[in-house]
């Protein structure tokens, strides 16, 4: 199994997007941004039940990790969003990805990290509790290769239309 537990990138839940890039693009100098309007969470559940989260979110990199500002369109029931500690402004995750989605799964439970939710589709990725370690959830992903192509148009600097657009 080939793991990375090193960060890949951190999210933050936001208000306002356009807002929230502005101000990453000038304290931080990050950019440009790629947008997702709807991301797309494929059968996405939440303690093994279909839930709703709708979120839209923007992507830049951020010197060797990527940051994630993500705004909260419709997110049901309201358990998902108090697990998920959505608030403007809050930590939404921190993540790193795998090849072998179970056995990290694992071994996030052995360590006090519950599982949240799970999404297969657009990307195959676990969220569980920070456990003893964080008081923010943690994302892991198996990356499809959309999710790959995706990171990678971050890493060099271009950028790929929205997969979900119109």
């Amino acid at each position: 199994m080939t793991t990375n537990r090193g960060l890949h990138h951190i999210a933050y839940w936001m208000d306002d997007l356009d807002r929230a890039m502005t101000q990453a693009t000038e304290l931080l100098g990050v950019g440009p941004f790629r947008v997702i309007e709807h991301v797309d969470l494929g059968e996405f559940r939440f303690r093994g039940e279909p839930v709703v989260l709708d979120q839209q979110a923007a992507f830049a990199p951020w010197g060797p990790a990527i940051l994630e500002l993500t705004v909260a369109l419709a997110v049901q029931p309201p358990a998902l969003a108090e697990a998920l500690g959505i608030a403007p402004g809050a930590v939404s995750h921190t993540s790193w990805w795998t090849t072998d989605l179970v056995a990290e799964g694992e071994h996030l439970a052995a360590s006090g990290c519950a599982l949240l939710t799970s999404s297969v589709g657009g990307a195959v990725a676990d969220w569980f509790s920070g456990g003893p370690l964080f008081a923010h959830p943690i994302e892991i992903h198996q990356p499809t290769v959309p999710v790959r192509d995706m990171w990678a148009s971050l890493a060099d600097g271009s950028r790929y239309p929205d997969p979900t657009a119109p």
